[in-house]
């Protein structure tokens, strides 16, 4: 019988390294490291698509009368020690989500806002080659209450040549 079909090789087999960092203290930047299984003897990068991440409203305090509650999460190839925007060379994702409350009008505060959509993805229309030993998914939330982020980051294998990872790892440095 004749083969149906053609196997499929690493680079076009979406895979998934699924991330989940809680952070239990209000305002305590908490990061997680996520080991990717890349290095040179094998001879493989990531070259990702897409980020979700699923940040969960229902977790939010109710902010008081202008007050805003926030969700910072990034995604980084070095350990960060708190939180950065995306002009730090590291940061490769970064989201956010709040929640605001409005001055108050009279006596009654005033409307919410909720600036939000779950999950929240970053897509890569042209995939993100990726090096690192490590990925570090940070977080920092401006309440009280414990608060879980949940995600996925999806990537295809590639195989590359050592001057190829080599170049790829230095230019992710620099």
């Amino acid at each position: 019988m004749a083969k149906v079909g053609r196997d499929l090789r690493d680079d076009e087999i979406i895979r998934f390294l699924r991330f989940s960092v809680t952070e239990s203290a209000a305002a305590t930047f908490t990061q997680q490291s996520y080991d990717t299984q890349l290095s040179i003897d094998r001879g493989y990068i990531w070259m990702i698509h897409w980020i979700e991440a699923q940040i969960n409203p229902n977790k939010l305090e109710m902010p008081a009368a202008n007050d805003i509650e926030t969700v910072s999460l990034q995604i980084a190839r070095e350990s960060q020690a708190a939180m950065h925007d995306l002009n730090n060379p590291d940061i490769i994702a970064y989201t956010e989500m709040q929640i605001k409350r409005s001055a108050a009008i009279g006596t009654d505060a005033g409307p919410l806002w909720v600036d939000w959509h779950s999950p929240i993805k970053t897509e890569y229309p042209i995939p993100l080659p990726y090096a690192a030993q490590e990925i570090h998914v940070g977080l920092v939330t401006s309440h009280a209450s414990v608060q879980t982020i949940n995600g996925r980051i999806a990537y295809t294998l590639r195989r590359v040549s050592d001057k190829f990872f080599y170049r790829v790892a230095q230019a992710l440095i620099s």
